[in-house]
């Protein structure tokens, strides 16, 4: 069991960031006195979270600024947090992934 612990804490370590955690919660700090909060805009569709969190990813595309990344992230936990009817989450398998873009490390050569 502490192994298994081990490893998990490695991996985090190596593959996570708290950083980014860190500023996302900040983030929603400031937003929440800024723009009201989360579940009032979200909830109810009055701000549209996956579209913002498109535009948030094209303005990283344009100046490279790594804050619109978690801006774009926090759009999407928003989303998360609060679905629409018919909306769930459900854990899938390989098989219903959406797959990447480019190969994975793991997956050279497996084709």
């Amino acid at each position: 069991m502490a192994e298994d612990k081990r490893v998990t804490d490695e991996i985090l370590k190596a593959d996570y960031s708290y950083e980014f955690d860190k500023i996302r919660q900040n983030m929603v700090i400031v937003s929440h006195f800024k723009y009201g909060k989360a579940r009032d805009n979200f909830a109810s569709g009055r701000v549209d979270a996956i579209k913002t969190a498109e535009l948030c990813i094209e303005a990283f595309k344009k100046d490279k600024n790594l804050e619109h990344l978690a801006d774009a992230a926090n759009y999407l936990m928003f989303r998360f947090k609060y679905p629409f009817e018919g909306e769930e989450y459900k854990h899938t398998d390989s098989d219903g992934s959406v797959g990447t873009i480019g190969t994975p490390i793991n997956m050279e050569g497996d084709y």
